[in-house]
């Protein structure tokens, strides 16, 4: 779940309990292969920028536990946060890595937001961008700088996308859905019976490719709600389930056979 450092606040969803005891049965098993996407941290190109102790005060930053990267993901703002989860939900992204890199540009520098690969092989980088002034002087000044760093970017031979922060604010369905599956699949990474349960699921959705979450659940009741829910939730961080984020979710939600399958 992810962790405001500034404040403490109720959390935004209700976590399933977990153990330390647990994570560690769970990697002694080697279950949680299925739900780690990513390479070994050590051999991707770029490593985040750790945050000094006066940024980790003054900034609005925030931690989760990546299960895809498995490490403690930092981001700075709730659009970061955003994205991050998005990537971390995304099955066709192998891993990402916050603020990868400084870009010098004409009159200035500026630090890129995430570094992203593909299963295929598509490697990029993403600056986030504020919306631009209304008036038509500083409005002027922010294309110009603008359109700076992209000719930084293309001298540098690097593929850059700049993603507006409204754009992943018009997203709160999908933000706060991804928000919720979070703590779910955590939860499946500690799970003694995870090989168990994702068989029977992958035998269910071979029988049957549309079910909802109570089907799943009542069908694989044996082995309790709470662990085929965060199982079935692992399944679709892992690309082998498909779940529409566009709509809120719920009990009646419905889960698909994944591309990964």
């Amino acid at each position: 779940m992810p962790v405001r450092l500034d404040a403490q606040r109720r959390p935004y969803l209700r976590a399933p309990s977990s153990t330390a005891a647990g994570r560690a049965h769970a990697h002694d098993r080697g279950l949680e292969t299925c739900m780690n996407l990513a390479a070994n941290p050590d051999s991707l190109p770029f490593g985040p920028r750790q945050l000094s102790r006066s940024e980790l005060i003054r900034l609005d930053v925030y931690q989760y536990d990546s299960p895809k990267l498995d490490r403690r993901v930092t981001v700075v703002r709730p659009t970061a946060l955003a994205l991050a989860i998005e990537y971390e939900l995304d099955p066709d992204k192998r891993a990402y890595v916050e603020r990868p890199r400084v870009l010098a540009f004409e009159g200035g520098k500026v630090e890129l937001s995430f570094w992203t690969a593909t299963r295929k092989g598509l490697e990029q980088f993403v600056l986030l961008t504020s919306a631009p002034p209304l008036t038509s002087g500083p409005a002027r000044a922010f294309e110009r700088r603008t359109e700076s760093i992209q000719a930084a970017a293309r001298n540098a031979q690097i593929a850059l996308v700049l993603v507006p922060e409204s754009q992943l604010l018009r997203r709160s369905v999908e933000n706060a859905n991804r928000l919720r599956l979070l703590p779910w699949i955590q939860t499946a990474r500690e799970l003694p019976k995870a090989a168990q349960i994702e068989g029977r699921l992958m035998e269910l959705f071979q029988f049957q490719p549309r079910q909802a979450f109570s089907q799943v659940e009542r069908a694989l009741e044996s082995f309790g709600a709470r662990e085929v829910r965060a199982m079935a939730c692992a399944m679709v961080h892992a690309g082998r389930l498909k779940l529409d984020l566009s709509a809120p979710l719920h009990a009646h939600s419905m889960l698909e056979a994944g591309v990964l399958s």
